[in-house]
């Protein structure tokens, strides 16, 4: 769960669309972001 949390704000973070951190969620997280850390975001 921490992992998702961290690559989903990495991502959000990140300059370019197609960075490693989406890469990560993509592979390990099976391309879902974490609900809770984009709802902090918002």
């Amino acid at each position: 769960m921490k992992f998702k949390s961290s690559m989903t704000l990495f991502e959000r973070a990140a300059k370019t669309p197609d960075n490693v951190f989406a890469l990560a969620l993509d592979k390990w997280c099976g391309g879902q972001r974490d609900t809770a850390t984009l709802q902090l975001l918002a």
